[in-house]
């Protein structure tokens, strides 16, 4: 093929050489150059293996998320489509967690595993993500933001699809440019594939799908104007038309999707908001004073990535590196950021009109663009101040993702050692709401103890989102409360799992603690919910007989 490719998108895809290659010779060269060579290869060393440790290091039991997927991947297979109806999800990340549980387990470490794994698989894919985009440079600072990226270390720790949607936007990066560089049949069977995997793994790789889709008809329409010929790129059609073949692939499910558009949604939080867009940098960095710092960090450099440009030959400081600033984005990243601004745009507009969430970590399917937008900015400095760059995001983020990891992720564990240390047979725990219910009841270890949850009066081993406000609405508490004590036989206690404030539940769950309260009045609290130190904290309740 002899046509250029002109996309800001699609960089001319060359030879590449590979990541373990150019690890040998980096460190060869440092090897024998001079010292502080060597500390910055040590110094990657030790992010390097820190990143990766910190894939598989979650000393919390698992929370409500994490429970429910592995509920619903332990069911045969035949079972899976259906509990996600009542979900909100698609199915690929739960198929592959039923097919990893069968061969390792169901153990915390184990579901992990998974998630640890690809998030792994995902590092040498920034690397060559990045030398594509950008060069030698680029390459290896993504490689290290993406090895030390906060973000990438806490979902890789999480039983759900986040790690899986990092991979899949990698994978889509690299076989986007390289169809419309080169469309080939292989190239754009590619292509296909990886629309319809992002498609099946988390419904906002819809609004990734609908910005680059609407990108490329934009193209079209351009070329279709009688554009000089020099400017057009053949493979700009070819690829739509595999990115339409990709949608194809994932219409069997669409019916699921729409029953849940209609029936399930987001519940159990707010609809989005224009204010929700800047909450996407903050999460990328992570929380306490490194992660702050990186977030800042990450976002001046990415502004640089879209706004500088090395200063011309002859120009005032030039001969010291400089970089200028300009009002137009840089033609190699315009692309990029149209996409990742596309998508979130995109997210915040359909989330306000359908009255959804707009949750940060559903931008996983974004971050590998940005922080290759990042590597852009940092890779415009000489490479000793690059390499000071690199050095400081990827120790803040290290630190960052330590400390996000070593945070207690649910208070379950202390309310079920409660009950599996004081609970006796024929007992009854309530959980309200069911939210509650599942983190709780993987932990439990009493026999013949019956759960239920508010508002349904349904076992706790998942939450049905079907209709959730309205089941909430038409559930009488004070009668909830008379129907939870008449289940219980003589001399049996009942154990109330409680919280308020989740949205949608208003003080239900306060209500039915007052109305238990005045039919028995034995009622006393055990464990008090911790704000503080918990993600997921709640009360404990016990009403004796």
């Amino acid at each position: 093929m002899t046509t250029a490719v002109t996309s800001t998108l699609s960089p001319t895809v060359q030879a590449e050489p590979t990541l373990r290659g150019e690890v040998r010779r980096v460190v060869a060269e440092a090897w024998s150059g001079p010292r502080s060579a060597r500390i910055l290869v040590g110094l990657a060393a030790v992010v390097t293996v820190g990143g990766v440790a910190l894939r598989f290091y979650a000393p919390s039991p698992l929370w409500l998320d994490e429970t429910i997927s592995v509920n619903i991947a332990k069911l045969p297979v035949t079972q899976i489509p259906g509990a996600l109806a009542h979900d909100g999800a698609p199915p690929l990340y739960y198929l592959l967690l039923h097919v990893w549980m069968l061969v390792f387990g169901r153990g915390d470490f184990a579901v992990r595993a998974l998630s640890g794994l690809i998030s792994v698989c995902t590092i040498p894919l920034f690397w060559r993500a990045g030398r594509r985009l950008g060069g030698p440079t680029v390459g290896w600072v993504a490689l290290f933001l993406g090895i030390s990226s906060p973000f990438a270390i806490q979902y890789a720790t999480a039983t759900r699809m986040y790690s899986l949607m990092i991979l899949w936007a990698l994978v889509g990066y690299l076989a986007f440019t390289q169809a419309l560089a080169a469309p080939t049949r292989r190239n754009l069977l590619k292509v296909a594939a990886v629309t319809a995997a992002l498609l099946y793994t988390h419904y906002w790789a819809i609004y990734l799908v609908t910005t680059v889709g609407a990108w490329l008809l934009w193209r079209i329409w351009r070329d279709s104007r009688g554009e000089p010929i020099a400017a057009r790129n053949a493979g700009i059609r070819p690829v739509f038309g595999a990115m339409v073949l990709g949608g194809v692939a994932w219409l069997p499910w669409s019916p699921v999707f729409v029953y849940q558009s209609l029936h399930t949604g987001t519940p159990w939080t707010g609809a989005a908001g224009p204010a929700d867009l800047l909450g996407v940098f903050g999460d990328f960095g992570g929380s306490g004073p490194w992660g702050q710092l990186l977030t800042y960090g990450l976002f001046a450099l990415g502004a640089l990535g879209v706004f500088g440009r090395p200063a011309p030959a002859g120009a005032p400081g030039a001969g010291r590196a400089a970089v200028l600033l300009t009002t137009a984005p840089r033609r190699r990243v315009a692309g990029l950021v149209g996409v990742v601004a596309g998508t979130l745009v995109l997210a915040v507009v359909a989330g306000a009109l359908a009255q959804a969430a707009f949750v940060a970590r559903y931008a996983a399917v974004v971050l590998p663009l940005f922080l290759l937008i990042v590597a852009m900015g940092v890779g415009l400095f000489s490479r000793k101040v690059a390499a000071l760059a690199v050095a400081v995001l990827s120790i803040a983020g290290v630190l960052t993702g330590l400390g996000e990891n070593g945070q207690a992720r649910t208070q379950a564990v202390q309310v079920a050692a409660v009950l599996n240390a004081q609970a006796q047979p024929g007992d009854l725990v309530v959980y309200c709401p069911d939210q509650l219910g599942p983190a709780v009841d993987r932990l439990l270890k009493v026999p013949q103890v019956s759960e239920l949850t508010f508002p349904r009066a349904i076992g706790p081993q998942r939450v049905n989102w079907v209709d959730y406000k309205a089941t909430i609405a038409a559930t009488h508490v004070d009668v909830f409360a008379q129907q939870m004590l008449s289940r219980l036989g003589a001399n049996h206690t009942l154990w109330l799992v409680y919280r308020d404030g989740y949205p949608g539940l208003g003080g239900d769950c306060g209500q039915l603690r007052s109305w238990l309260n005045l039919l028995r009045p034995t009622g006393e609290q055990v464990v008090a919910a911790n704000g503080h130190q918990f993600y997921e904290f709640e009360n404990l309740v016990r009403y004796p007989s």
